[in-house]
Order: C-alpha cells, then sequence, then structure tokens
C-alpha cells in the first residue's frame, strides 16, 4: 500500500493521507528501503513532517485570515484542544475543490475548501477531530517506520509511504475510535463522524485500499454510539 506525506496525510496522509498523484516522470525518484525507514527516529520523521508542510504551504492557494472560510476553519477548531502531545496545531485553508483533509506529525492540519463547503460545523469538528488523532497517536511515525519503503520525489517535493494495506486501514479505525473518545470527552454529538463518513468520498480514486470501507467505519461509530 501506498500512503501520500507531502500531497496527503504523511497521509499520509499519511508525509499524510492527506494526497495528490506524483508525476514520477517529472522527478528523480529515490528508495528509502524497509531497513533504513524503521531506523528512522521520531525527530527525523518531524523534521520532514516540518518541511513538507512548508512546502504544501508555498504550493498551495491559502485564502487571508479573515476570509470567511478561514475563520469558519479556526472557530470550529477552537473547539478542540489546541495542542497534542505538547504540539501546538496550527490549521490552514487550501482553495482546491477536491474535498480532503490531511495532517503531519509536527502539527499541520490542512483542510480543502471542497471538503469545508461539502460539510456542516459537526461535520468539520469530526474531519478536525479525526486528523488529531493521527496526530496523537503518532500514525505517521509508526508509517515511516513499518514502511515496505519509500520514495522520495525531488522536483515535486512529495514523500510516498508503501505499507501494508492493513496497517493502513488500521490507522483509520484507530483514528476514528479516538476521535469518538475526544468528541465525546469534549461533550460533543458524536454523530458529525457519520455524517463525514457518508458524504466524503475518502481517497475513494486516488488510493482505496488504504482506508477501510466506509459502511464499515460508519458501523464502528454507530456500534460505539449504542454502546455495543
Amino acid at each position: 500500500m501506498k500512503s501520500f506525506l507531502s500531497l496527503f496525510w504523511l497521509v499520509y496522509v499519511l508525509l499524510f493521507c492527506l494526497v495528490g498523484c506524483q508525476s514520477h516522470n517529472k522527478s528523480t525518484l529515490k528508495l528509502i528501503s524497509a531497513d533504513v525507514a524503521s531506523r528512522l527516529s521520531p525527530s527525523d520523521i518531524m523534521a520532514m513532517s516540518q518541511l513538507a508542510c512548508m512546502e504544501m504551504d508555498e504550493k498551495a492557494v491559502i485564502p487571508a485570515s479573515y476570509h470567511k472560510m478561514s475563520q469558519r476553519l479556526n472557530r470550529v477548531a477552537s473547539t478542540l484542544p489546541q495542542t497534542i502531545n505538547h504540539i501546538k496545531l496550527n490549521y490552514k485553508v487550501y482553495l482546491d475543490t477536491e474535498p480532503n483533509a490531511w495532517s503531519t506529525a509536527n502539527g499541520c492540519i490542512r483542510i480543502n475548501s471542497g471538503l469545508i463547503k461539502l460539510l456542516n460545523d459537526a461535520e468539520l469538528q469530526a474531519v478536525i477531530a479525526h486528523e488529531q488523532a493521527h496526530i496523537a497517536l503518532q500514525h505517521f511515525v509508526s508509517s515511516f517506520q513499518q514502511a515496505s519503503y519509500i520514495e522520495l520525489a525531488d522536483k515535486v517535493n512529495e514523500i510516498v509511504i508503501f505499507q501494508k494495506e492493513a496497517v493502513a486501514q488500521q490507522h483509520e479505525i484507530e483514528a476514528d475510535n479516538y476521535a469518538f473518545d475526544l468528541l465525546v470527552n469534549q461533550n460533543i454529538d458524536p454523530i458529525g463522524l457519520v455524517g463525514m463518513l457518508s458524504k466524503m468520498p475518502i481517497h475513494a480514486v486516488k488510493d482505496p485500499a488504504s482506508h477501510p470501507s466506509t459502511l464499515k467505519r460508519i458501523n464502528n461509530i454507530l456500534d460505539k454510539m449504542s454502546g455495543k
């Protein structure tokens, strides 16, 4: 399985779910073996996350802080924790019609305007909680360290993490569960998770097997809501 770091989430998004497909013929590819990737330290991965986030921000069209979508994102985000694992979170809107959101290990959370327009506030809150979960659970670190191999594309500033499908899907379920508990602990109705999953074509085109089926994820949340 592959996860797109700087164009997705570190996937992800995974650095970076995440997201956009790379064009290998426009860049020189370098490969990092599983053995080398497994020896990357959390600080190494944090530094790569920081660089990836900066590079993505430079390439993106980001509305001003007074723009209504920026204000809406910051307002909704203010209802959730502002730091995770002593990492200060920061948010930006990307003017991009593709419904997508991604985060990196250093606390960057980026959400496309296409997704913001698609969701109501409760559903946007759920997306943010899900992205916070990837950071809290250090999925970016484990994605690097458990990768089958990693591709570095020099000219498109992209890191592509190839990992086992089961690992990628487990990360998504874990993030959903963390987000559910986070919302409940903040006295927020977690039903937004169901609405978000129902509306979002999460990676359905780019890399469908990296995520469990939408129905499986929705049923997981409904089971938690019913106390099963």
